[in-house]
């Protein structure tokens, strides 16, 4: 009987941190399903992640305090603390205009949040509307998501360990579809497999865009199978689920 490969602790915690391209977290994400242990250690990982997130959340997004701006942005007579040297120390307009541009720029990459990196095979980043909507949104229901497009739950499936959401991302202007599964071992979730579509230019449904053909609707079966995703939840129990925060 042949061994399957092993995968390092290195490119888990890249796959948890969301570091891999979709076609090495696909690979991952294939690994996972054989090996529940490392699944586990995943889940760990993600959950240490996802707590640290939320702790730093607030802080990141508060404003620079006053005293670190009087520190970078220039002062309102800057020659009141300007010691005179002699020429060969005096340093050049052009570095000092650079070295409070560097000193801005640093500033305000600490005290920022990262921006919403989208959709992607993977962890779901804490506190993204992706997150949000597979932890509280009902199955059915839209959730706009701004220039991204407008979310929607599919269903919801018990799995290994776990559960499952199948959803769809409806680009506005273009109809195009992104078909997705996220699922939930543990505290966190992970996107295993997207599937984009481009919409056709005819029958469209009364919210604008093609739902998917008989064709690309079982695309997503293989990795609900590696899951061991079972039949859609009913409506109720869904919204159990949700009300008690996926602990079942």
């Amino acid at each position: 009987m042949t061994r399957k490969p092993m995968i390092d602790k290195d490119r888990l915690a890249a796959f948890a941190d969301g570091e891999l391209s979709p076609e090495e977290a696909a690979a991952v994400v294939m690994h996972l399903a054989d090996h529940p242990e490392d699944q586990a250690w995943v889940d760990e990982v993600m959950a240490a992640n996802m707590a640290l997130a939320r702790a730093f959340a607030a802080p990141m997004a508060e404003p620079v305090p006053d005293r670190f701006q009087a520190l970078i942005l220039p002062d309102a007579d800057p020659a009141a603390h300007v010691v005179a040297f002699r020429p060969r120390w005096s340093m050049p307009r052009i570095w000092a205009g650079a070295a409070l541009a560097l000193a801005a720029a640093l500033a305000v990459m600490a005290v920022l949040p990262e921006p919403d990196a989208g959709l992607r095979v993977g962890p779901v980043a804490a506190g993204s509307a992706l997150e949000t909507a597979l932890m509280a949104q009902a199955s059915g229901a839209v959730q706009p998501l701004g220039e991204a497009g407008q979310l929607t739950i599919l269903a919801t499936l018990p799995a290994t360990g776990g559960y499952c959401r199948e959803f769809e991302l409806v680009a506005p202007e273009t109809g195009d579809i992104q078909l997705g599964l996220a699922c939930r071992a543990g505290t966190g979730w992970a996107v295993d497999v997207l599937l984009a579509e481009t919409a056709a230019t005819g029958g469209e449904t009364a919210s604008g865009y093609l739902p998917a053909s008989g064709n690309d609707a079982g695309a997503i079966d293989p990795w609900l199978d590696r899951r061991g995703a079972g039949m859609a939840l009913s409506a109720d129990e869904e919204a159990a689920l949700i009300q008690h925060g996926w602990s079942s």
